[in-house]
């Protein structure tokens, strides 16, 4: 997670302010060993997200709304819940069974658009709970780079 963190600072030094957007499609990867196929849609300061992706053994779909703001001249901050489902392998958090996933998140985060290439980034953690296969909570990070469309 460091590595990470040190990547998203890099890129925000290389960068002096932000361009807003509406429309961003791209690649979200962090815990539990997920990664999913992004789209991401701005309206004012509410932001939406839908996904679609997996990991070993397992597709999931998620599903984020968000209040997204702008934190300085070339950073936003923004906070929300999701939902997801998954159907195979469940390996979030500890678990290690079969069937069908169902689980929901509160998420915090930063996001950075480059100012002179389409590309946004953005790094946010949060609490997750899962209600199938079982019960379990957890804390997960992702970190998404998307092309921005508009």
């Amino acid at each position: 997670m460091k590595a990470l963190l040190f990547v998203f600072a890099i890129l925000i030094s290389f960068c002096t302010s932000a361009q807003r957007y509406t429309s961003a499609i791209g690649l979200r990867s962090g815990s539990p060993n997920v990664l999913y196929l992004n789209a991401k849609y701005r309206l004012n300061q509410q932001a939406y997200e839908l996904g679609l992706g997996g990991n070993a053994g397992a597709i999931w779909v998620h599903g984020n709304a968000y209040y997204q703001t702008e934190l300085n001249h070339f950073l936003d901050y923004y906070y929300g819940i999701g939902a997801n489902i998954g159907l195979g392998k469940m390996n979030q958090f500890d678990a290690n069974t079969s069937g069908l996933g169902l689980g929901a998140s509160a998420v915090i985060g930063l996001e950075h658009k480059l100012e002179d290439f389409p590309l946004n980034v953005s790094l946010d953690l949060g609490p997750g709970i899962y209600v199938l296969p079982r019960f379990q909570l957890g804390f997960a990070w992702a970190l998404s780079v998307r092309y921005v469309l508009h």
